[in-house]
């Protein structure tokens, strides 16, 4: 693969442009992430290691669960594929590997849209619910910036009035204390295995569970103090106090001493993010 620093990226955005207009069951093509924010947009603008970001509205989503249609693009030079988890809806992200190029597509069924954009036209967004979660979806990504290449005429009033008149999620104060119990409980579960000599399992409880609460914890507190910040830790590095920067890393060998002390100054942050969260409302067990 290439060096994205030392080689052009392919114009993947016209190849997708290219196939969707040729393509009957895809109804709406939307340019989404960096490749389509304001170059003053330190940031989020685009630069050697952006990747392609897309919304694919289609008639027939559970095509993308295979590589197929994507073999052509770029002179058939797919080098990777990836059906993801859900996004929206039960449908896949899909991740696609291209020589000097990577995409990311949001698949959309055009079923669903349309009952998002009848349900919005009756208001049912203003109040929280299925239809409140959906437009939260769309709107949470395509804020910063979004440019429809197919199908700005059907679906582009639902998209603005997303971003219009949604606001992006918050986790309420039951959801934070949820997730701070659950953290509790995984804590309890790393200490006997790092008990019983399971290095391993404990290291990554710390990197894959652990960690993952602190960086949402983090995340809704500067939402709720009107910060800047990005979901999955996105720019942390950038957009973090020093001091917050120390307490979400976990840095930690496979070893018995490395571990307790990285899984004890993980717990030191969960109860300082929670007392800045919700105060006296929840209390780390005795």
């Amino acid at each position: 693969m290439r060096d994205a620093e030392t080689n052009p990226s392919p114009d993947f955005g016209a190849a997708l442009t290219a196939w969707a207009a040729a393509e009957p069951s895809v109804s709406g093509l939307v340019l989404i992430g960096s490749r389509v924010r304001a170059p003053t947009d330190a940031l989020e603008f685009a630069d050697a290691h952006s990747d392609w970001d897309f919304h694919v509205v289609t008639a027939q989503p559970r095509m993308f669960l295979e590589c197929r249609w994507a073999a052509p693009l770029l002179g058939g030079s797919l080098r990777a594929y990836a059906a993801r988890s859900a996004i929206i809806g039960g449908v896949p992200k899909v991740n696609l590997v291209f020589p000097g190029a990577e995409a990311d597509l949001v698949v959309i069924p055009e079923k669903l849209l349309r009952r998002v954009k009848w349900r919005a036209a009756l208001g049912l967004h203003r109040r929280p619910g299925w239809t409140q979660r959906r437009m939260q979806d769309i709107a949470e990504v395509i804020r910063p910036g979004w440019r429809f290449l197919q199908g700005e005429a059907r679906w582009g009033p639902l998209y603005r009035r997303a971003v219009a008149e949604v606001a992006d999620p918050h986790l309420g104060d039951p959801a934070v204390c949820q997730l701070a119990e659950g953290f509790v409980c995984d804590y309890v579960w790393t200490l006997r295995k790092l008990a019983r000599g399971e290095f391993l399992t404990a290291q990554r409880m710390l990197h894959r569970e652990l960690a993952e609460v602190n960086f949402q914890l983090l995340h809704e507190l500067k939402l709720r103090r009107g910060e800047r910040t990005f979901t999955k830790a996105r720019r942390l590095e950038r957009i973090a106090s020093p001091a917050e920067l120390a307490g979400v890393t976990v840095d930690a060998r496979c070893e018995p001493a490395a571990l307790r002390a990285a899984l004890e100054q993980s717990a030191a942050t969960c109860r300082e993010l929670m007392a800045a969260l919700v105060g006296a409302a929840w209390r780390w067990p005795p």
